[in-house]
């Protein structure tokens, strides 16, 4: 072979070896796909629809939205003002032949069924609240935390400011709470719970846990979904009912302070009155009805005829009647 050709064929190599990578590196590979975009067709960084809206795109067309947008002269969702004019069947108004606004009509949903999609259409009179398919729309005066309310009947847009600045939500007892994070004005109600265990076995007041007021004494209550029961009088002490106050109760404690058990489908039924040694520690108590106690308990009672029961691991928490 010549020097020329040789030359020729080198030049040859080269060239193809070169285009060989230029062609190569043009390929989409994992290595230099186009990142997501606002311009790739699909619903990505942050956008509100596809190629529009979030933090880096343009700013979607409110006209095509979904959205009531009234602000900026729409007559309805997605149409009127400056976009294009309402369907009459989905409109907000009330047209012919429909039953109530947009619904109930040959082409309209039944009425019914507007009432979660968060416009104040069909029979409302708020928006998916009230009329007669709806569910009742939220007041001031209904005693239920509802609507944009902060506390029961308080706070929010509507109503007025919740008289504490109580938080029900942050394990501490402030405002004008009964316990912690429960009653007063803003918080849900307090319920009551006791729990115990007698010999060995958990019982809950589950189907009933109560604190009444008996002249000066605190009665508790529980009753649970077995039929265990268990109650207290505790009568108050010389120095009144304080956070802290240690109950004994014994036979030279009762009758004014006592407590009594009753086995599962009333077995057997014991009590401090016929023997035994009962421990309570009242952790917090407002006395009163409206007011509130908890506390903890252990120890044993007695049956008539001798027979002993522990008490232990027993709590309560319990508002009172």
């Amino acid at each position: 072979m010549n020097k020329s050709l040789s030359i020729f064929f080198n030049f040859v190599t080269v060239f193809l070896a070169i285009t060989s990578i230029i062609f190569m590196s043009g390929c989409l590979n994992d290595d230099n796909l186009i990142g997501e975009n606002c311009y790739d067709g699909e619903l990505n960084n942050g956008e509100e629809l596809v190629d529009c809206g979030g933090p880096i795109c343009p700013p979607c067309d409110p006209c095509e939205n979904n959205l009531w947008d009234p602000l900026l002269g729409e007559q309805w969702v997605d149409c009127g003002g400056d976009c294009g004019p309402c369907d009459p069947s989905f409109n907000g108004q009330l047209d012919p032949g429909e039953l109530g606004i947009d619904c109930g009509c040959e082409d309209c949903p039944a009425c019914p069924e507007l009432c979660g999609d968060g416009l104040p259409n069909g029979f409302e009179e708020g928006t998916d609240c009230g009329g007669p398919d709806c569910e009742p729309c939220p007041t001031c005066t209904d005693g239920i935390m509802n609507g944009d309310e902060i506390g029961i009947d308080c706070g929010g847009p509507d109503c007025d400011p919740c008289p504490t600045t109580g938080d029900c939500t942050n394990g501490l007892q402030d405002g004008d709470e009964a316990y912690i994070d429960c009653g007063g004005s803003s918080c849900p109600e307090c319920i009551g719970q006791i729990s115990w265990k007698a010999n060995g076995q958990l019982f809950s007041g589950d189907a009933q846990a109560s604190a009444t007021m008996n002249g000066t004494s605190i009665v508790l209550a529980g009753v649970s979904s077995t039929t265990a029961q268990i109650g207290f009088t505790i009568g108050e002490p010389a120095g009144g009912f304080m956070n802290g106050n240690v109950i004994t109760m014994n036979t030279a404690t009762a009758p004014g302070t006592a407590g009594a058990y009753e086995a599962v489908g009333g077995a057997e039924t014991y009590s401090t009155a016929n023997g035994g040694n009962m421990t309570m520690q009242l952790n917090y108590v407002v006395p009163g009805a409206g007011g509130y106690v908890s506390g903890t308990f252990s120890g044993n009672m007695q049956s008539a005829g001798g027979m002993n029961v522990t008490i232990s691991q027993g709590t309560f928490a319990i508002p009172i009647n």
